[in-house]
């Protein structure tokens, strides 16, 4: 594919010059190649070239020139050079935000990112106002049910209990399994009738709309479980995992044992570990 975008940038640059829009988006899609393959000095240096053209095309105010910031953004941030990474992205917000409003999906791919920068940097709390802003958007942008809000709510429930705040860890994570029933199941009943239902989902009048594996569901269940380990809650622990591995089992799935995993504070190990910045966009 890179050998492709060289050869049709060899053409561009041949019939409309090197600073045509055009050459830009061939040389985002050529950064985007050495981003996905960690070739991140080579990304930069294309990221680069193509927001110097954006830049004297458009102008400082237009979405391409947002979006070429972002793509360094990600890419600084993947070079360990945050406080640089932090300066592309708001300057990608501030444009963002000028032209789309403050309820825009790719506001929140912004903002989400940001949030990621504050928690590599242990600015917990600045991560949590991030967070929380992205929820806003999301929800305001896409509804209350979208993939994009299940995940910014598992982060901040995963930020939640790394801080030892239980009660809120528990609450981000009921609500991303209340959006798993309804997207999976497309119910929102009580848990045994969806325990009961799992095995059916594909008979749904909504299948068509929804996933059929509830896997995700017993994942979260599973998350649950360690929320309510870390509070001592045994009674809790037992009651949440037997309804994950109940779905597990009813998918035929005898592997569930692997796919369950007890532990407590370190859940995916993230006492170590932050979340990957989000897609370029």
């Amino acid at each position: 594919a890179l050998r492709l975008y060289k050869e049709a940038l060899d053409i561009q640059t041949q019939s409309l010059g090197e600073s045509h829009p055009s050459i830009a988006v061939t040389l985002s899609n050529m950064g985007l190649i050495h981003y996905q393959n960690k070739s991140y000095t080579k990304s930069l240096d294309i990221y680069q070239e193509a927001l110097r053209i954006r830049r004297d095309a458009y102008g400082e105010q237009h979405l391409d020139v947002a979006s070429s910031l972002n793509s360094i953004g990600l890419v600084l941030f993947k070079l360990g050079f945050h406080e640089l990474a932090m300066q592309s992205f708001l300057e990608s917000l501030r444009i963002r935000r000028s032209i789309l409003g403050n309820a825009h999906r790719d506001v929140a791919i912004i903002l989400y990112n940001i949030a990621t920068i504050h928690l590599e940097r242990g600015d917990e709390e600045e991560a949590m106002k991030c967070y929380k802003e992205t929820l806003r958007v999301e929800r305001a942008a896409l509804g209350p049910n979208h993939s994009d809000v299940i995940l910014t709510l598992q982060y901040t429930a995963q930020v939640h209990q790394q801080r030892g705040e239980l009660s809120d860890a528990l609450e981000c994570y009921t609500e991303v399994l209340r959006i798993q029933k309804r997207n999976i199941l497309g119910l929102d009943e009580n848990d045994n009738q969806i325990m009961m239902s799992s095995t059916h989902s594909s008979t749904h009048s909504n299948a068509s709309t929804k996933s059929n594996d509830p896997t995700p569901m017993a994942r979260t269940l599973n998350s649950i479980a360690n929320v309510h380990l870390q509070n001592g809650n045994t009674h809790m622990v037992v009651e949440t995992m037997s309804k994950a591995a109940r779905i597990l089992k009813g998918m035929g799935r005898d592997d569930f044992a692997d796919e369950l995993r007890l532990s407590g504070f370190h859940l995916y190990g993230f006492a170590m570990l932050h979340p990957e910045s989000a897609a370029c966009a």
